[in-house]
């Protein structure tokens, strides 16, 4: 049974993206994967918990993968998998690979730019890296989630069920315009808009909005409640102002650890369909 070990340089690097996306790939291909996580560190915890949701028995597993603490040099591991941002210097890649206790590993590139992935593969091959996979950029995958973002904000959430593992994903910010015009609001899937324009509240639900972030200090009027309870709307009622609220949000984006959700998941398996599993399994 194959096992192997995902290590990484520096936190947040992507190993629960890329433990997840392989476990859904195997899947997708008639093979099992147990995944485990080791450590203490401070995303141990969630992302055992998510891991216990997508994970096949580890008595059964046809592949058998377990995610380190970042900067775990895989003590004790026969093979590992490093996982790196595409952010960081080949060489300081290479210089990690050096220190882990597995031979030579395998490396998969996380967040690529799309125009610079002919170049940071040629860069990763020439410090002697053996890439087996690039994952691009991806706004989805960087995108907190609704309830990531209600804790940042602090705010009141209502018909919210499951959808904290939402991701927050086209967001718009409603205009400060009297006209409730719906066509401003196509394509968008989160609106922020302030709590003095139940029009614009009123028009985002009617356009197809799937969550909305209510800003400032007025309540949200019974109306625009009503109509989002039957639409299974989640809201967020913030006291920040609009310009405060969007900076919070921009600080969640891709500083958080990878919570799955259903849209996540598929998108990271689709994105790590040319990683080169026969190398990786072999």
């Amino acid at each position: 049974m194959p096992a192997f070990v995902l290590l990484a340089p520096t936190p947040l690097s992507g190993k629960t993206t890329i433990a997840a996306a392989l476990a859904q790939r195997l899947r997708a291909e008639g093979k099992t994967a147990a995944l485990s996580r080791l450590g203490d560190d401070a995303n141990a915890a969630a992302d055992k918990a998510l891991f216990a949701t997508i994970s096949a028995s580890a008595d059964t597993a046809q592949v058998t993968i377990a995610e380190a603490a970042a900067g775990d040099p895989g003590t004790g591991a026969d093979r590992a998998l490093v996982v790196a941002d595409a952010a960081l210097p080949a060489e300081e890649i290479a210089a990690f690979c050096r220190t882990t206790l597995a031979g030579e590993p395998a490396v998969i590139l996380n967040r690529v730019p799309a125009r610079r992935a002919d170049g940071t593969k040629a860069e990763a091959e020439a410090a002697g890296l053996k890439v087996i996979g690039m994952l691009p950029e991806d706004r989805l995958l960087a995108s907190p989630t609704l309830g990531e973002v209600a804790e940042a904000l602090q705010a009141e959430k209502m018909f919210f069920d499951s959808s904290g593992r939402r991701p927050l994903d086209r967001t718009l910010i409603a205009s400060i315009s009297a006209d409730p015009g719906q066509g401003y609001f196509a394509g968008a899937n989160t609106v922020i808009v302030r709590s003095d324009k139940p029009d614009l509240q009123l028009a985002a639900l009617n356009a197809g909005a799937s969550a909305m972030i209510v800003t400032g200090d007025l309540p949200i009027l019974s109306y625009v409640l009503d109509r989002a309870e039957e639409d299974t709307v989640p809201l967020l009622r913030t006291k920040l102002e609009t310009a405060d609220t969007v900076k919070v949000i921009e600080d969640l984006y891709a500083t958080k650890a990878f919570a799955g959700g259903a849209e996540k998941l598929l998108r990271a398996a689709e994105l790590a369909g040319e990683i080169d599993l026969a190398a990786l399994l072999s």
